[in-house]
């Protein structure tokens, strides 16, 4: 099946080449054989005539004349070109040159026309085909009828007609040669504006533009309007969600800031229950609404973080923290970029450092790198490492595998949330240096241009 327009359109207009091409080869051939066997009939006829204006009975009742019927051919024997007269006795009887003595040998049953007048086919010597016109005659005042045959070869005329057809299919196939060729070039130019639109839509979907700009045909500009407006009304969409999901998260904060200030008041066995609960609180709240936020901001297809300088920043402030660690950035060229918003990346990356730096002995190294038309992007640390089973338990949200370390447990579930929403992945597993490496799969956008 054709799947692109411009290929369906050239291969059409091909097939209606080659069709259209053929039907005219075999009408143009057709009639020209047509022509070439009735302008030999006339002749044959005009030449038949001459002869018989030409021959005579002599004195003593035989045939005499010498026709000229100025064509060599009829000089020449075996061509094919020949007449004969004869009577019908077979008596006497006078024949072309050609002929070299030989008979006609015309067909029994033919019919004649009211002009006592027929045309036959015979074959010659060496079974060359011959095409003949017959007449009969009384000469002079004798009451003997006569038989005027005249032939001529119809393989001469069927190499006319197959030369003419060779020079045709020539002249034709180089026509629809042309004409293909034209057609593709026109094609490519005429849906040139549909791939000016494309490439503006990538710019928009990797975050390049906002909008498809430009002029572009009439038959084109009501589509890009239209999705220009949608495209709008899309952006206005994520801006009352954003908005709404801030209102959402300002008015579930204080009370809950309440219920802490008056837990102070409280006994300290309930006290601290309630800071606890809610603390667990205060971070659903903040996971459910970070995920709201990020799935409002995922369905806009203009959202576009360098990697790069993310990373290097991050490494600089992780540095700052754990000044007892090293950390480097190793990135592939061209250098990746993250088809979504900053704030979400570095909210995974920081988290995925988090907890690299809580485990490592000496060195974290995060990489980057386009694969297979995703990000890739991992974070690897020297320390101990997990177990299979350790890994399987590290993702559940508020999971501690190590209760010396500070934290509250939600990081990686974290970072494997926010990868979902962006229909990413987070896999964890041993890393060269031997401790434990976090691989992100995240949707990535084309390079600058």
């Amino acid at each position: 099946m054709i799947r692109t327009l411009s290929a369906r359109l050239f291969f059409l207009t091909a097939l209606w080449a080659i069709l259209a091409t053929s039907a005219v080869a075999w009408f143009l051939s057709a009639n020209f054989r047509t022509s070439v066997e009735i302008n030999l009939r006339e002749r044959l006829t005009a030449n038949l005539y001459n002869v018989m204006g030409s021959v005579s009975r002599d004195e003593s009742g035989k045939l005499a004349g010498g026709p000229d019927l100025r064509d060599s051919r009829f000089l020449r024997p075996g061509s094919g070109y020949y007449w004969m007269v004869t009577n019908l006795s077979g008596e006497d009887s006078m024949s072309s040159v050609s002929l070299a003595g030989g008979d006609i040998e015309v067909p029994a049953g033919a019919p004649f026309d009211s002009g006592f007048q027929r045309e036959f086919l015979a074959l010659g010597a060496g079974g060359q085909e011959l095409i003949g016109i017959e007449a009969r005659a009384f000469l002079g005042e004798s009451n003997e009828l006569y038989s005027f045959v005249i032939t001529a070869s119809r393989n001469e005329a069927d190499e006319q007609v197959s030369r003419f057809v060779r020079q045709l299919l020539i002249v034709l196939s180089l026509f629809a040669l042309g004409f293909i060729l034209v057609t593709f070039f026109l094609v490519r130019f005429g849906l040139t504006p549909i791939k000016r639109a494309t490439a503006r839509l990538a710019d928009i979907r990797e975050g390049r533009a906002e909008q498809i700009s430009g002029e572009f045909p009439l038959e084109i500009q009501p589509l890009i309007d239209e999705t220009n407006a949608l495209i709008v009304s899309n952006q206005s969409v994520i801006e009352r969600a954003r908005t709404q999901v801030g209102n959402l998260a300002h008015s579930l904060k204080t009370p809950l800031a309440v219920l802490r200030n008056e837990a102070t008041s409280a006994k300290p066995a309930v006290r601290q229950v309630i800071e606890q609960q809610v603390r667990l609180m205060q971070g659903q709240v903040q996971t459910y609404l970070d995920r709201a936020r990020i799935s409002a901001r995922s369905g806009t297809v203009t959202s576009r973080t360098e990697v790069a300088p993310c990373l290097e920043r991050l490494a600089r402030v992780m540095q700052k923290l754990n000044p007892n660690l090293g950390f480097s950035v190793e990135i592939a060229t061209p250098s990746p970029v993250f088809a979504g918003e900053q704030q979400d990346f570095e909210e995974m990356v920081g988290n995925l450092l988090e907890n690299a730096a809580k485990f490592a002995r000496s060195r974290v190294v995060m990489t980057a790198a386009y694969e297979a038309g995703k990000l890739v992007l991992s974070v690897s640390d020297d320390g101990k490492g997990m177990t299979d089973a350790q890994i399987g338990e590290a993702v559940k949200r508020g999971a501690r595998l190590d209760e010396s370390k500070p934290g509250s447990g939600l990081g990686l579930s974290i970072v494997r949330d926010i990868a979902n929403e962006y229909k990413g992945a987070l896999t964890l597993g041993r890393a060269d240096l031997g401790g434990l490496k976090a691989e992100l799969t995240l949707p990535a956008a084309g390079p600058a241009r």
